[in-house]
């Protein structure tokens, strides 16, 4: 009995020394840190994302954040909060890179990678085990939640805003392709056809402020009509064409390379000023 107690009492021993031993060596070769980096995300007013081929400029003015390439656009600023959030993910471990053999982990020559002002975090595969990506800062890999890849690598479409219109804008003429409206030296509103001001201010509160469920890269099809919206102090319009109405209505930017779709209820809200809009079709995404 004595002697199984003192085996039992051995093994007990064993375990918790080995336990220790791996706690201590896990501690020296990887670390639960904080956050990535000391940078928060109201410092950062330029960001560079490079996918493949691809470089996405955008950069920080009063405030908004504006596509720079490869178009010229408002930028979706919830996703764009979205990628200023990796700031603040927690690493669940980190290794000197010195140590790695860095093509092991996709990182020696990696096509993903975002700057946040002059921070480069350079993007690797998945750990196959845990699902956790490995990126690489300065002379560090560090292996984080794998939440951050997707958007970086999606289409160029997905960092752009939603509205048709920036908000701050002023529509001083709208094309449609049965209606014209515009605003007279007088600052009032005219149209070719007999709407009630109230149908014309819901109209240019849709162009302003209603939002696509969806930007994508523009897909060529049969134009089905042409849009133009004049904003005030410029000469050229922003042409939209109208590519499809059924199950959804997208109204596309070739000049832009992108399309913005829409739930089809807003046919009547964007293209019908006055009538009633249809029910409404539900369309995620």
């Amino acid at each position: 009995m004595q002697s199984r107690l003192l085996l039992n009492l051995f093994l007990l021993l064993l375990v918790i020394a080995l336990a220790a031993y791996l706690l201590l060596s896990q501690e020296d070769e990887q670390t639960a840190s904080g956050q990535l980096t000391t940078l928060s995300a109201d410092e950062i007013t330029r960001i560079t994302i490079t996918h493949n081929e691809r470089v996405i400029s955008l950069d920080k003015s009063s405030d908004t954040w504006l596509m720079l390439s490869p178009i010229e656009a408002h930028a979706n600023a919830f996703r764009i909060n979205t990628l200023l959030k990796l700031l603040e993910t927690v690493s669940h471990a980190d290794y000197k890179a010195a140590s790695l053999d860095l093509d092991k982990y996709g990182l020696a020559s990696a096509t993903t990678a975002i700057e946040l002002n002059d921070t480069l975090i350079t993007f690797g595969i998945t750990n196959p085990i845990n699902n956790l990506r490995y990126i690489l800062i300065n002379d560090t890999v560090h292996l984080i939640d794998d939440h951050f890849y997707p958007l970086l690598s999606s289409q160029t479409g997905t960092l752009v805003a939603r509205e048709l219109v920036p908000a701050s804008a002023e529509i001083s003429r709208i094309v449609l392709p049965d209606i014209t409206l515009h605003k007279d030296s007088d600052g009032n509103w005219q149209s070719t056809a007999a709407i009630s001001s109230d149908a014309i201010i819901n109209l240019l509160h849709e162009w302003q402020h209603g939002q696509a469920f969806g930007v994508h890269n523009y897909m060529e099809r049969q134009s089905l009509g042409t849009i133009q919206i004049f904003l005030a102090n410029t000469s050229e319009p922003i042409a939209f064409e109208i590519t499809d109405t059924k199950p959804w209505l997208i109204l596309a930017r070739p000049d832009l390379d992108i399309e913005y779709h829409f739930n089809l209820e807003f046919y009547d809200r964007l293209l019908k000023p006055g009538s009633q809009p249809p029910a409404a079709t539900e369309i995620t995404e």
